[in-house]
């Protein structure tokens, strides 16, 4: 899981990030050399020989300069101690963001220009750190790049994972190129062979690259570094009116009196030109130097000879030599001449990962495309098939039954085809010879809602004669219901009266329930299966953490209601879309367990203990005298716990797993099983076993673009919601909300939210009602009826209208009204064309 999970983030990012970085490698590596190929294309404007005259003192030089380039100050003058060569200067314009940058005669101050190129290396250093995008350092490229490099240090962790060899103690395996092969194989050998050879490189070029990107990291790698943060900006310095500058030539004097000849480079800078310095600083250079920013800091009191710090390079903490030398870590240039010249073939390589990338993730979708066709080649016909499988889902349970029992006994060479029921027809029950059932019971015995069509076209006629057909009924449901199965029996019922053949008798399962599991599977391995649990749709169970549990209704009179969230375990997918179906395995009451635990049941003169294990007591169903059970019957058989749906209320971007549940007091005034489990007893920071299903019946599926007419009350909130997240996220727009709670004062659950979604248009309506409201006292229903044009007006251009929330009034109380305003006929169509969805409890 976590290798599929690192592998689909890394294929998206370069696809995405993939291109900026090529780009930053290119300009990058043109600029590795910047200063070497300037002088060569202008050799007389760095050296143009020693002057007649004496040179200019620092004072002298930037008042001439500053003279002759009226609008600009100098802040920055590199002083190149040999006569022969003119000197380097930064001058910034005092008003906007220009700058220039060439050489100065020494002798006279005058501007000698750039230097040829200045123009093109400016280009591609604006393409290098904000890929030449308006706002430059401030705007939205530095953020690209900013978020490119954190995507290149993802890059190189994840393809080394990814990459590991089997023999990963053979150097071969991860660092020879095999060039005698081809196509698919040879990019890929490319990408992660010679991917291992720069991994190295590209993590220091990552993590230093960020050092510009964010200022937040360059505070926080500086603390580390040095103990504090960073005061260099990210961007050019602010700047107002100029603050005097102070005389520079007593401390020049000075410093050239202690230092002579040592140094041949002298750095005189002005960083901040709307504050008064407090030091005048000279980064001094030796001529042997191994980068640029090995120097030495001489700082003085500003217009004064007087020394305040001598800060020699050999003597300053590693940190502080890391910090400062961060420009010459990121060209390679720290290392010396070797390490410019493999940054820059490294940088070069970039577009090679690009590239290859792309050709990889081309190949593989081509090889994807031509397995489906291949598997659709291979599945055959309704007309071809031995076996007509039709489910009737609304949750999704029976289709993932429907479909498992396909592959089953496809795997003993019976062929079968498997469609919703509302495909089936007379006519296709005519044609088949053979017709597996798998029905679920909806509510209070109602079918399912994409069977209410094949319910009123077939069932609802004259039983036909089928006498030529055989027939098998596996029928879901809840026992908790006193309709349990009711439309499986209906339906078998049906297939009998029309004279079908059963092959074996209706088998009906409620949830966790391993007879009859069983019988489902022995069936079907009497008719060919070879594994009657084969392809499970359904994920495994994960445990998922607790992070957060908030009461949405504090103050109610009515029972509490909470917002949970989850946090999944590092190796699971985050895939689930709005309307599915979150499984939760609750556990009982560790007070009551405990207490179990401890109760001593007396018999004559004996005494007993429990036995059991706290472990299992926690995970079965307790009968109510358990004490006494379970000690006159050691080896009694206790059933698991049975499971507990909720409607997801969040989706996977969001990160986290959202439910909203409200407590359920049994007659005894215990919680009930799961609320209880969900809102009073896990605590937060802990586990619980999760599993997330499919519910195509509350999907929006293939109507995404279509507006939404979102109905329901109570914790049904909570699918309402994900629905709204999910069309937020994808920018859609327009919709519709209709909820009913209690009171104003307690219930607007979410309400922030459902602001924010109307101020920005994801959502066109809300309407609310508060049912125990004096001033309102209306349900939601009511509100349905009050629309009733404005409905009928969306509904005809093909809005969706989807119902979450309670079974026991709201669900039929809306659908009543639904059926008043679009009468019957409408109402069955939109049912048919997916238009009509429901998740109710």
């Amino acid at each position: 899981m976590t290798r599929r999970v690192l592998f689909q983030i890394h294929w998206f990012l370069g696809i995405t990030a993939g291109l900026v970085l090529a780009v930053m490698g290119v300009t990058g590596a043109a600029m590795s050399f910047e200063d070497e190929i300037s002088e060569a294309l202008s050799p007389s404007l760095y050296a143009p020989g020693v002057p007649a005259g004496a040179d200019l003192s620092p004072d002298a030089l930037i008042a001439r300069l500053q003279a002759d380039t009226p609008g600009y100050y100098v802040s920055r003058l590199d002083w190149e101690m040999p006569r022969s060569r003119s000197h380097a200067v930064r001058l910034t314009a005092t008003e906007g963001r220009d700058r220039k940058q060439g050489r100065v005669d020494r002798a006279t101050g005058h501007w000698l220009g750039e230097p040829t190129g200045a123009g093109f290396f400016d280009t591609m250093d604006s393409l290098h750190r904000w890929l030449a995008l308006p706002g430059e350092g401030k705007g939205i490229g530095r953020q690209i790049t900013g978020f490119s490099a954190i995507a290149l240090i993802f890059f190189a962790l994840s393809g080394l994972y990814l990459r590991w060899p089997r023999q990963a103690l053979d150097w071969r395996a991860w660092l020879v190129l095999d060039f005698r092969k081809t196509g698919r194989n040879l990019w890929r050998a490319l990408h992660v062979v010679i991917g291992t050879w720069v991994l190295l490189f590209y993590l220091l070029s990552a993590f230093t690259g960020l050092w510009w990107s964010y200022d937040w990291y360059r505070s926080g790698v500086s603390y580390v570094l040095t103990g504090k943060a960073s005061d260099e900006e990210g961007g050019r310095t602010k700047k107002g009116d100029l603050a005097p500058r102070p005389a520079i030539d007593p401390a020049w004097t000075a410093f050239r009196t202690e230092t002579g000849d040592r140094y041949a480079w002298v750095r005189i800078a002005r960083p901040a030109p709307a504050q008064p310095m407090k030091a005048i600083n000279f980064d001094a250079r030796r001529a042997d130097a191994r980068h640029l920013r090995e120097t030495d800091r001489f700082s003085y009191v500003p217009g004064t000879a007087t020394l305040k710090k001598r800060e020699l390079y050999d003597r300053r903490p590693l940190g502080k030599v890391i910090a400062e030398s961060m420009y010459e870590l990121h060209r390679g240039a720290f290392f010396g001449l070797a390490g410019r010249i493999v940054m820059l073939l490294t940088s070069l390589t970039m577009p090679l990962f690009t590239v290859t990338g792309f050709l990889l993730y081309l190949s593989r979708r081509k090889r994807k495309r031509a397995a489906k066709a291949l598997e659709a080649g291979r599945e055959p016909s309704q007309g071809a098939s031995d076996l007509l499988i039709a489910y009737a889902s609304q949750t999704g349970s029976a289709e993932i039954h429907a479909r498992n029992a396909a592959l089953a006994l496809g795997l003993g060479g019976v062929r079968s085809h498997v469609v919703p029921v509302g495909e089936v027809t007379p006519d296709t029950l005519a044609a088949a010879s053979k017709v597996l059932f798998v029905v679920s019971t909806y509510g209070d015995g109602e079918p399912p809602d994409m069977a209410r069509g094949f319910t009123r076209r077939v069932l609802g006629q004259a039983p036909l004669d089928l006498s030529h057909l055989d027939y098998a009924v596996l029928a879901l449901g809840d026992r908790e219901y006193a309709e349990f199965c009711s439309y499986g029996r209906q339906l078998d019922a049906w297939l009998a009266r029309a004279k079908a053949t059963p092959l074996f008798p209706m088998i009906a399962m409620d949830r966790n329930d391993p007879e009859a599991e069983a019988s489902w599977a022995m069936a079907l391995q009497r008719m060919g299966a070879i594994a009657g649990t084969r392809g499970q749709i359904a994920a495994a169970f994960e445990l998922w953490t607790l992070v957060e549990r908030v009461e949405l209704n504090p103050g109610s009179d009515a029972l509490k209601a909470y917002h949970l969230r989850f946090e999944p375990p590092a190796d699971v997918e985050m895939n689930w879309a709005a309307g599915d179906i979150v499984e939760v395995q609750p556990r009982n009451d560790p007070a009551l367990v405990d207490a179990l635990m401890s109760a001593e049941v007396s018999d004559g003169n004996l005494i007993e203990r429990t036995v059991r294990s706290r472990e299992e007591l926690m995970s079965v169903v307790l009968p109510s005298d358990a004490a006494q059970r379970l000690s006159a019957e050691p080896d009694l058989v206790l059933r698991p716990l049975p499971t507990r749906e909720y409607s997801a209320a969040s989706i996977a971007p969001d990160g986290t797993l959202d439910l909203v549940v409200r407590q359920v007091r049994n007659a005894d005034g215990r919680l009930g099983l799961g609320s209880g489990w969900l809102t009073a007893h896990l605590p937060i920071g802990s586990v619980t076993p999760l599993r997330i299903r499919a519910n195509p019946g509350f999907r929006v599926g293939d109507r995404a673009a279509t507006k939404l007419i979102l109905i329901g009350n109570g914790t049904g909130i909570a699918g309402l919601r994900a629905h709204l997240r999910e069309q937020n996220h994808a920018g859609s727009r327009g919709h519709w909300l209709f909820f009913g709670e209690r009171s104003f004062a307690h219930e607007r659950y979410f309400d922030d939210e459902l602001a924010t979604w109307l101020a920005d248009g994801t959502l066109a309506r809300l309407d609310r009602c508060y049912s125990r409201d004096p001033a309102c006292g209306r349900y939601v229903q009511d509100l349905v009826l009050d629309a009733a044009r404005a409905l009928r007006e969306d509904i005809e251009l093909g809005a969706t209208v989807m119902v979450c929330g309670s079974l026991e009034g709201m669900a039929q109380g809306v659908h009543d009204a639904l059926i008043s305003v679009l009468g019957l006929p409408s109402l069955n169509r939109i049912i048919e064309e997916g238009r009509y969805r429901r998740d109710v409890y």
